[in-house]
């Protein structure tokens, strides 16, 4: 006659270690749904630039711009909600066809920007060209009088996302804002008017 197979219940012990495993691991994926769902309500978004006001005085001269005082406003816009920005002191450049004409700290300083709050990133900085000496002169003196002058903005910082009392890493921010000056130096009107958003870089 066959025999039947014979089957061994588990013992008290491994049926207590099998649960606990199981309601152990029951709880790491809750956990790690719970964080997943935090970390996509929490997110930060990358903060917006604008740029809103740009002038060289007296640009048209024929000396070029070496030493003339260059003035920026940039408006800095926080779309998140919930979330903090630290921003440390911002450095800024301007740029003609790839020729750095003048650089230096932007005049806010180290600052936070509250959630959904605005702050003007103002700066002067003191030009360096070009002058009737550049290789670049001439296509600058072209446009100038043409009245339609191409240049950059470019702002550079590091800043860190506050949610709560908890900051995210250090991240390096550059913000490049592409723009056109008239003939007298200035910000030309319909950029001004559309306030030119310029695009962030982590």
């Amino acid at each position: 006659m066959p025999r039947l197979p014979r089957y061994d219940r588990q013992s008290p012990g491994v049926r207590c270690i099998n649960f606990l495993c199981a309601v152990l691991l029951t709880l790491v994926l809750v956990t790690a749904i719970i964080f997943f769902v935090m970390w996509l309500s929490l997110r930060p978004h990358r903060p917006k630039f604008a740029l809103t006001d740009f002038d060289v005085q007296y640009a048209n001269r024929q000396s070029g711009l070496a030493n003339l005082p260059m003035r920026f406003s940039v408006n800095e816009h926080n779309p998140n909600s919930k979330i903090g920005i630290h921003y440390e002191a911002i450095y800024a450049s301007v740029y003609y066809n790839d020729q750095l004409i003048a650089s230096g700290p932007a005049g806010n300083g180290p600052f936070f920007e509250v959630p959904k709050g605005s702050t003007a990133v103002q700066g002067s900085l003191t030009a360096t060209g070009p002058t009737p000496s550049d290789a670049a002169w001439p296509r600058f003196a072209g446009e100038l009088s043409a009245g339609s002058v191409a240049m950059r903005l470019v702002l550079s910082s590091t800043v860190r996302f506050q949610v709560k009392i908890w900051d995210t890493r250090v991240h390096h921010m550059k913000v490049e804002c592409d723009f056109k000056i008239g003939g007298d130096g200035t910000l030309q009107h319909q950029q001004r008017d559309n306030n030119s958003g310029c695009a962030v870089y982590f």
